[in-house]
């Protein structure tokens, strides 16, 4: 006997020329097949044994204010919960799943309301654990004070008004009546019509002898496009926007955003610009509230978090002045003859060798040659010091529990650390070295002004700096940075747990976890045991054993520490400097727009 379908769940039913993947598979098998082994695919789907990467084996959680039991009955997963902790429950069933890479949400449904209900925790694929979800975020919810229960209410409703829109294909929402209305999709997830546009009209032109040229040119290949109109079919999703009015915003909820690929995307909406290139934004106002640009912008514009590349795309010379689309690195269908295995390849949607100099040389001949790199680079030419990626796509953006690339491709310079607080390539690589060292090289290398610093700047390590008394963001990309291997082969890695310790007690949960994976690669603390949502008192516990395996590892070792790092001679941290930074902390809050 067939089951009853799935509650609450989004119709899949292709409209205005959309047809759905499964019409393009038989005349196009091989690309049909990579984009099924991509996560663009599975970044939204329905609550199957074959999608659904959590363990619902019975799994008891329990929160500040939530009791939760994850199972399974009857081929269907459910949820029951406890509300602040009463012996009264309610069980829910889980019918769409977001993510699959890093980490899965799960959307619930609550009949006989229509709109879904997020689970308040999620799972991280490669820790195999469940965390509340606020605890993934570097926001107001993500704090160390942070409740499951609040955000489990707010967040009610936030598919069919916010994840519709680019987690799916061809997302109506239709939200005449909230109660009543079903979402409506091409398709779940990121599927062939999403890059290519409808597909109707070039399968109806394909079945015609007589088509000709009209079988092409019925629908778009990216490719093909001019490199602007390229990009911006990947910037419909990857970019930071407004609609161009309220009726269009209204317009996008019933029947789904008018952009269709190879349109100019500018027709359709308002890029939102901080700085730089304004022009984008010519009807910007004259002040937008300060969450939404310290949520996804550093102060001068540059791009802050992951998952929004166009909008750093759209600021770099190699686009504005030359011919450098998405489409120049990255690859939405994998090559036959690709080696590499299809889960490797789908991590980044990388071309073949793009993840090494050739991404900037095939543009950029002159630096095919060992020698001249290593001249203009002043690093060894087979160094890290020497990938072009490392010193002008640094890692400063941030989102999902991790640092992740600018994808503005820039220069280092220390008078925008300074005055941005965004941390400059050098100093993500030379973690043990001050702004002074960075910018005394910059002036000698590439003559460079010498800007005037305070005196912390010249004498302290720009990573210590960020590490103490940086914001969230800053002490989360440091975090990550102190892991990094890369850094550690340019700045050692006996010096940076008592920092990675320091912030095993932040009050962003996120900033703890980071720190943990990153103090667990440093030699001696591969077992390092600790829970980054814990009680606080466990949190503090950490912090000190950190300090004491760190410092037990320095006795007699005679190591010299740069004193930069604030370690002194004997192997000790300067205890006054490293509490002073801590006091100045910057404590704001932050809310980053993942």
């Amino acid at each position: 006997m067939d089951r009853a379908p799935l509650p609450n769940l989004p119709l899949e039913k292709p409209t205005g020329g959309y047809v759905g993947s499964a019409a393009c598979q038989s005349c196009h098998p091989n690309q049909h097949g990579s984009w099924h082994e991509s996560y663009h695919r599975t970044m939204t789907q329905v609550a199957t044994e074959e999608s659904v990467v959590g363990d619902f084996n019975n799994v008891r959680l329990s929160g500040k204010d939530l009791d939760v039991r994850l199972f399974k009955e009857d081929g269907r997963f459910k949820v029951e919960m406890s509300l602040n902790h009463s012996p009264t429950t309610r069980v829910y069933t889980v019918v769409m799943t977001t993510g699959s890479h890093i980490r899965q949400a799960y959307w619930l449904a609550d009949p006989p309301d229509r709109e879904l209900m997020l689970l308040p925790y999620m799972y991280l694929r490669a820790e195999q654990r469940w965390i509340p979800r606020p605890s993934g975020y570097i926001t107001k919810n993500g704090q160390a004070d942070s409740s499951e229960l609040a955000a489990f209410r707010s967040e009610k409703g936030r598919w069919s008004q916010v994840c519709i829109r680019c987690h799916t294909t061809h997302g109506q929402a239709n939200p005449i009546d909230q109660s009543l209305a079903t979402p409506r999709v091409a398709e779940l997830g990121i599927s062939c019509e999403a890059c290519h546009g409808p597909g109707a009209a070039h399968i109806e032109a394909t079945r015609r002898p007589d088509a000709g040229q009209e079988a092409l040119t019925s629908i778009v290949n990216p490719a093909k496009l001019p490199h602007d109109r390229s990009a911006q079919v990947c910037g419909q999703c990857h970019t930071v926007f407004l609609p161009r009015s309220e009726a269009a915003g209204g317009y996008w909820q019933m029947n789904g955003n008018t952009f269709r690929p190879g349109d100019d995307l500018l027709a359709d909406r308002i890029f939102y610009v901080v700085r730089g290139r304004l022009d984008l934004m010519p009807d910007r106002p004259a002040h937008i509230p300060d969450p939404v640009e310290t949520g996804s912008f550093w102060s001068d514009g540059m791009i802050r978090v992951t998952g929004r590349e166009f909008s750093g795309l759209i600021e770099t010379p190699c686009y504005q002045r030359g011919s450098m689309s998405c489409l120049s690195c990255h690859e939405m269908h994998q090559d036959n003859g690709d080696p590499r295995p299809p889960a490797e390849w789908a991590a980044g949607q990388l071309k073949p060798g793009m993840d090494g100099n050739l991404a900037c040389v095939q543009c950029h001949k002159e630096f095919d040659d060992a020698a001249v790199v290593a001249q203009h680079s002043h690093h060894k030419a087979d160094s890290s010091g020497s990938r072009c990626y490392n010193c002008h796509m640094p890692h400063t953006t941030y989102g999902l529990l991790k640092a992740t690339r600018s994808h503005m491709v820039h220069s280092p310079r220390v008078a925008d650390s300074l005055q941005t607080g965004r941390p400059n390539a050098c100093n993500l690589c030379h973690l043990d070295q001050t702004l002074a060292w960075t910018a005394e090289k910059l002036a000698l290398w590439y003559q460079q002004p010498l800007p005037k610093l305070p005196a912390d700047e010249a004498n302290i390590a720009a990573s210590v700096l960020w590490a103490l008394r940086g914001d969230a963001g800053q002490r989360a990309l440091t975090a990550w940075s102190f892991g990094w291997a890369d850094a550690h082969q340019a700045s050692g890695n006996n010096w940076q747990a008592p920092f990675l310790g320091q912030l095993l007690d932040d009050r962003y949960n996120a900033v703890r976890f980071i720190a943990h994976r990153s103090l667990r690669r440093l030699p001696g603390f591969g077992d390092f045991d600790y829970d980054f949502v814990g009680a606080p008192a466990i949190r503090s516990a950490a912090v000190v054993n950190a300090r004491k395996v760190w410092q037990q590892s320095q006795d007699g070792q005679k190591r010299p520490f740069a004193p930069q790092t604030l370690i002194d001679p004997t192997g000790h941290i300067r205890e006054a400097d490293f509490q002073r930074l801590l006091r100045r902390r910057d404590d704001r809050p932050i809310e980053f727009a993942e």
